[in-house]
């Protein structure tokens, strides 16, 4: 019986290819955690060119990249690896080199989601704190010049980190958000109104669908 995960893979790596097929690159985000780890799995077996496809990291911790709490880390050794080897993997960086690196528009974005409403490194502390605006923080406010950010020390681990903002996330063609177990269903049902969840700034936003899936 084929499972979820492959069948997520199977629709990451269809688009991919078709991506290939219209031009002579595509772009990959994805994120950190034990969320999409099973998908890597099945990802990184896909017959397709990896040698012509780019993997982007949509946050990590600023710490030593041999850290087991490294993003970076966790994809070389779940992701990078089999057929996906050949890929080539940008790590997040503020430098210019980096900006030049990225394309006109991600291919496709896997997020996660935790279970305080954050998704890449985008957490509650950073909403917006005056009560007199609606408006959230903005970095997390969908037409925001799209850049890459560093926090102080956030989440957990509480270490500072390095992230896309959500207006640079969604200059994506497709974007799928893992929301794994009953707990993070519940906070993504939550997150319809309640606006102190960031991922309500996400599921919100008006400039493409975001395909919300659970293993």
């Amino acid at each position: 019986m084929t499972s979820k995960a492959q069948i997520i893979a199977k629709s990451i790596a269809d688009s991919l290819q078709s991506e290939l097929s219209r031009t002579s690159a595509a772009s990959l985000v994805v994120c950190g955690g034990s969320s999409p780890i099973e998908i890597f799995g099945y990802l990184n077996l896909e017959e397709i060119d990896w040698s012509l496809i780019t993997i982007f990291l949509v946050d990590d911790r600023l710490v030593d990249p041999q850290s087991e709490h490294s993003n970076l880390r966790l994809i070389k050794t779940h992701l990078i690896q089999n057929k996906a080897s050949f890929a080539k993997l940008i790590p997040l960086s503020t430098d210019l080199t980096y900006s030049a690196a990225l394309p006109t528009k991600f291919t496709v974005t896997l997020l996660g989601m935790g279970t305080d409403g954050h998704f890449a490194s985008l957490f509650p502390d950073l909403l917006s704190k005056s009560e007199e605006s609606s408006l959230p923080h903005p970095d997390l406010h969908s037409t925001s010049k799209p850049h890459i950010i560093t926090t102080p020390a956030l989440g957990s681990p509480s270490v500072p980190r390095i992230s896309m903002n959500l207006s640079l996330i969604l200059n994506s063609s497709r974007i799928i958000l893992l929301a794994n177990g009953a707990e993070k269903q519940a906070v993504l049902a939550k997150a319809e109104t309640d606006k102190t969840l960031p991922v309500h700034f996400l599921i919100h936003q008006t400039i493409l669908p975001i395909e919300i899936e659970s293993l």
